[in-house]
This record gives structure tokens, sequence and C-alpha cells, in this order.
């Protein structure tokens, strides 16, 4: 394969990691109404998770039982959605910024223990040059095709669960009590327990999509694990459309093809500099862009759900018409 064919396959494989990741953001941000900041956080978690489990008698590592890829996906997921229950218990209650900086919060502890906690994570050293499942399979060139595959099929899983869960009543109280949470409450709906589920399911589906994101990076090292990543779901989701079904993936996939394709490009030392301040320059261009031009994204949460709404009611009128036929 050439270069340049073997870089688009790379460029995909992360366009759909991002926009799996960007799908579950949009069910804890964009339907709970709960503002989260801690993507990269949980994303460490589930990494550490990962790689610790899978590992064999590393040195200098008090834990690394070598368990089979299989178990160590399953132990990122429980992991992974337990240390999303422990931030959701105190936090859950909180709302708008507060949640936020609270998210933010736990994230930037989780990349604190991942540099200092050296017997725990290996500190700034990190693992390097990850196992990755089906190797054997096919030849070595071939590789990135499968993990591209594997990296669609899981994107694609979670856009047919987050479909369906998005006309389902669990998801329309959601998005009920995130527009109006006292009326919700009215009806005798247990709003914080409904959002403590979503979180935790949220960080069950973070510890799916994050082995694929190592078997791509073939590393796992703390700066993978900085705000930035947050900031680039964040963004995906925002072009895309907060609250809609199809819009996280739109919008992940476009800004990453966008931002990616430019480090393909060629430049002398003395641009270098330069070419690497394109990427934010990008992110930021396409957020103000589509923040000044669609403000509700690419694709709004008004068009995503109008067949919904239409046949249904809204979710608060629904409950309102099953209460007075009582």
């Amino acid at each position: 394969m050439n270069s340049l064919f073997v870089f688009l396959i790379g460029v995909l494989t992360l366009a759909a990691i991002y926009g799996a990741l960007a799908m579950v953001l949009n069910l804890v941000a964009g339907w709970a109404g709960m503002w989260d900041l801690g993507v990269a956080g949980l994303v460490a978690v589930a990494a550490y998770s990962y790689i610790l489990l899978t590992q064999t008698k590393v040195d200098g590592l008090w834990f690394s039982p070598g368990w089979p890829m299989a178990a160590g996906i399953v132990g990122a997921v429980v992991i992974t959605a337990l240390a999303a229950l422990l931030i959701a218990l105190p936090a859950i209650r909180l709302r708008g910024e507060y949640f936020l900086i609270t998210t933010l919060a736990f994230a930037e502890v989780i990349h604190q223990i991942a540099v200092s906690e050296t017997r725990l994570t290996r500190g700034t050293t990190g693992f390097s040059s990850i196992d990755r499942p089906f190797k054997d399979l096919v030849p070595a060139a071939d590789y990135r095709l499968l993990l591209l595959g594997m990296a669609v099929a899981v994107a694609a899983a979670i856009y047919l669960l987050t479909n369906r869960l998005a006309k389902t009543p669990f998801v329309r109280l959601l998005r009920a009590s995130r527009d109006n949470e006292a009326v919700a409450r009215s009806l005798g709906k247990n709003v914080v327990r409904y959002r403590i589920i979503t979180y935790v399911f949220a960080g069950g589906l973070i510890g799916v999509i994050t082995p694929l994101y190592l078997w791509h990076v073939r590393s796992v090292v703390p700066s993978l694990f900085v705000s930035e990543l947050t900031f680039v779901v964040w963004t995906a989701l925002v072009i895309g459309g907060v609250a809609s079904r199809k819009g996280p993936l739109i919008g992940a996939v476009l800004l990453i093809v966008c931002t990616e394709l430019l480090t393909f490009l060629q430049g002398s030392a003395e641009y270098a500099q330069m070419l690497a301040a394109t990427r934010p320059m990008i992110l930021g261009l396409l957020l103000i862009l589509v923040l000044r031009f669609r403000n509700e994204g690419l694709v709004s949460e008004r068009s995503s759900f109008r067949l919904t709404e239409r046949d249904l009611g809204s979710p608060i009128t629904a409950d309102r018409k099953r209460v007075n036929a009582k």
C-alpha cells in the first residue's frame, strides 16, 4: 500500500473512534444535560485498566496478571463504569458549570496519577508496542484495514444502540428532565437515578471504545489523556449537532478528516512550527463557523426527533396525558 492510502486508513480509523466517543458524550451531555469535561479521564481509566490487565509480569508494576485481550476489554468496561459511578454519586446533583468543573477536576486528578504513580502506570514512560488482536490472521501490511473495520463496526454498533435508545421512554425522560427538571420531578420521576444510570452506562461504552484507540496509537502514556482529547470530542459534537442522532458521527468525521489531513503536508523545517499550529486553528475555525451560521450544528435536535415528537408528543406532554388519564 502506498503511503497516502495508509495515511487515509489511519485518519478514517481515528475518525470512527472519535465518532464513537462523540456519540457517547451526546448521550450524557446532549440528552441527559450533564455537561461533562471528564471524557479524557474516563478514557485514561479504561486505557490503563486494559493495559495493566493484559500485561504479563512487567518489572516495577505491582499488578500485571496477563489476562487475554477479551478479558482485558471486559475488565476495562467494568472498571471504567465503576469509576463513572464514583464520579456520579457526589457530582450528579450538581448542574451546569458546577458539574462541568467537577468532571474536569476528576480528569486532571487521573492525569496526575498517571504521571506520578510509576508502580501503577510506569509514569511518563508508559507502555509501548501494544499487542493487537487478530494480528496473525492478516499480513502486517494489511492490519490497518482490519483495524479500520473493527473501528467502523464499533462506531456502527454504538450508533445503532444510541439511535434505538433515542426512541425509548428512557431518553425521552432524560430530555424532559434536561429541559424542565421541576416538571419531571413533579410527575414522580427519579431524575437523579436515571442520570446516574446514564453516566455509568456511558463509562462502560468508553471502556469498549478505548482499546481500539490503544491499538491505533500502539502506546499508553499520560500525554494521550490531556484535556485536548475532551475538547476535540466536544468540538466534534458541537459541529455535528448537540442532542441530534447522526450529528456526533458526522461532526467527528468532518473534524478529524479536516485536521489530520494537514499532517500529511510536507514542509521545510522553518515552517514545521506553523504546520503544527494549524490543527488547533482549524478546530477553532470550524467551531466559529458552525456557531455563527448554524448554531444548532450540522444536524439539529429538532430535525432528528421530528418524527418521534410528532408521533408520540413531547416527553412531558405524554407523561401529563398518562397522569390525566388515570
